[in-house]
Order: structure tokens, then sequence, then C-alpha cells
């Protein structure tokens, strides 16, 4: 019975130190994945979410110049083929919105006014979805292709000179419309002999 009681005390110290055995001493940092205690100084955790130093986005924008008009069954068509660039000038997809105008002018660049009107047509085509940017992206030219219909009450348009200004609004927040003045980058006139 004495051995009994000497042995106690031994089995104490070693449950003691089979419980305490996978704890880290206060303070110290723990690895949540693997459950070990990290080397070195805790420090504050690391962002996962932080964007890299260069991360492409549209900047500017160019209206290709084989934008030409096009007759699709019995409708007048501007094929607008639009460019947006990014910082290094390429061309890039971006999510947002075209705001396009068509407008006529005379020999002195113009907007010919009809009944005391300026002839400016307004479109505007969203570019938010994958389904739209299928339709719309054109891989081999690198732009958006907006097919921009004229109404039948305007198909006289390009019987005399016409230009197109264009404007894109990203969808991101805080993002400025393209191009970002509109004294960098002028109408493109639109050529009807093709």
């Amino acid at each position: 019975m004495r051995s009994l009681w000497r042995d106690i005390p031994a089995v104490l110290l070693l449950a003691a130190f089979v419980a305490t055995a996978g704890c880290a001493p206060k303070g110290s940092a723990m690895d949540p994945g693997t459950r070990t205690p990290v080397q070195g100084t805790p420090g504050p955790a690391p962002e996962r979410a932080r964007l890299p130093a260069w991360f492409p986005r549209a900047v500017d924008l160019r209206v290709h110049p084989a934008t030409r008009y096009v007759q699709e069954r019995d409708e007048l068509i501007l094929e607008a083929r639009i460019e947006l660039l990014d910082q290094a000038g390429e061309p890039i997809k971006d999510i947002g919105r075209f705001v396009c105008e068509l407008g006529q002018v005379d020999s002195n660049g113009e907007v010919v006014l009809v009944e005391g009107r300026q002839r400016v047509l307004h479109f505007e085509l969203d570019v938010t979805t994958a389904e739209q940017h299928a339709e719309y992206w054109d891989p081999v030219a690198r732009a958006y292709v907006l097919p921009l219909k004229v109404g039948l009450a305007d198909a006289d348009l390009p019987t005399g000179v016409t230009r197109l200004w264009v404007t894109f609004r990203p969808a991101w927040p805080g993002s400025t419309e393209l191009p970002p003045s509109t004294g960098s980058r002028g109408p493109v006139d639109i050529r009807v002999d093709w």
C-alpha cells in the first residue's frame, strides 16, 4: 500500500504535463490552422484583400477607325467600335455604361439644326453582365461593337457628315467618366464611303 502512495505524485505530475502539452504560454500567438505557436513577434494580421500596386482598368477610350454604317433588314445601324484603354494604352474590357451621341454637322463642324433643334441622336448601352460582354465585345478587334440603330425618321442622317461623341461611365465606385475631360478627345467623323 505504501508503494501506491509513493507513485501518486508521479501520476499527478504526468497528468498535468499531458493536459498542458497543447497549450502555449500566455501572450504568444498561435496559428489557428496548425495549432502551433508562431515564431517571432506578434503583430497586426496581414490584409488578405490588399490590391496589387498596379491594377489594370480603363482610363481612356478611342473610337476605332472601322466604325461604320451598315444596312440590316431595312434598318440603318451605326456599328460603333469603341476601345477602352488601360494605363499602358492597351485595349481592355471594363464594366459600365456607354453614352453615345450621333449628330449631323455642317461644313463648319457645327451641329445641323432641324426645325430649330439640334439633330443629335442619343444612345445608352450597358456592359455590366457576362452576356452583354459576349454580345458587344469583339475579341479580334479588341473593341466593343455597339449597334446604334438609327430610326426611320433619321435614315437620311449619314448623307452628310456625322460625328460621334462617346463617353463611358465605369460601374466601379469612385471611378470617373471617360474620357476624363471633353477637351481631351474630340468627336469622331464617321465615313460613309466604305
